[in-house]
């Protein structure tokens, strides 16, 4: 697994460092079942890193979404070759190769290692509210570097299995914005809200590069609602946390497994 300071997706790096368009549930969507070749693609929001029984390498989880989806349909036997930490580059050199003309459906999660959204939490906690809003507003009004990778991610991913079906799964929002909780848990509310604001358009350019490659953006906002760092019943673990910032359990079952089985059927 590639290392690199502040890869939020690395999370026990961001730990040490801190010190401390969606497709509608009523779409027509194809039949899947023990026969579908199945590859999972992405970083740790694939790889099921926070879930338990992760493996040493990668943090992939039986108890992370793309092992919940197969199960769900009865795929014994899928590829799974999301890694912790992954970025786009990482998924050229290392995870296309998983693919196939015999692939029927791919899922990934990519593109927040590449715009450093770990330093921007770290900006945002260590250096203050202006700091926080400079570092957001320079990272929202440049994407144009992260929609080049996207392009050139989503073209390889498609030269190389020109059958399947796509599934591009985007990031929740990190934090509940008017819960107040501690430093240990979460930024200041207004820090949440920034980096909340960083999260959508994160979001916004990789559904629009996913429809621009014909695949479908699944949006995981709308059923991590409600469950994000500072609620009551949060599905993503706090800062203060061996995996910080990524879903619990119920967060793969909950939200990112709900948000593809309403996607695919």
């Amino acid at each position: 697994m590639r290392k690199q300071l502040v890869r939020l997706f690395a999370p026990l790096t961001l730990l040490a460092a801190v010190g401390v368009s969606a497709a509608p549930a009523d779409a027509v969507t194809p039949a899947y079942n023990s026969a579908t070749k199945y590859v999972a693609m992405g970083d740790s929001f694939s790889a099921g890193v926070g879930a338990p029984f992760g493996d040493p390498t990668c943090g992939r989880s039986p108890l992370g979404y793309p092992t919940l989806w197969a199960q769900d349909h009865g795929i014994t036997s899928f590829t799974d070759v999301s890694c912790g930490g992954a970025v786009t580059e990482d998924v050229l050199a290392n995870q296309v190769s998983a693919l196939s003309a015999d692939t029927n459906v791919v899922t990934i999660t990519i593109g927040g290692n590449d715009t450093a959204w770990g330093e921007k939490v770290l900006t945002c906690m260590n250096s203050g509210d202006a700091a926080c809003t400079a570092a957001v507003d320079q990272a929202v009004a440049d994407m144009a570097p992260l929609a080049a990778k996207l392009d050139a991610t989503y073209t390889a991913i498609r030269q190389a299995a020109p059958n399947a079906t796509v599934y591009v799964l985007g990031y929740p929002l990190l934090f509940e914005e008017t819960s107040s909780c501690s430093v240990w848990i979460a930024p200041n509310q207004f820090q949440r809200k920034e980096l909340n604001r960083f999260a959508k358009a994160l979001d916004q350019t990789i559904a629009g590069r996913a429809a621009n490659a014909g695949f479908t953006f699944v949006d995981a906002q709308p059923t991590f609602a409600g469950h994000a760092v500072c609620s009551s019943q949060a599905w993503l673990y706090p800062i203060a946390n061996l995996t910080p910032l990524h879903p619990t359990p119920d967060g793969y079952r909950y939200g990112y497994f709900a948000a593809l089985k309403s996607a695919t059927g």
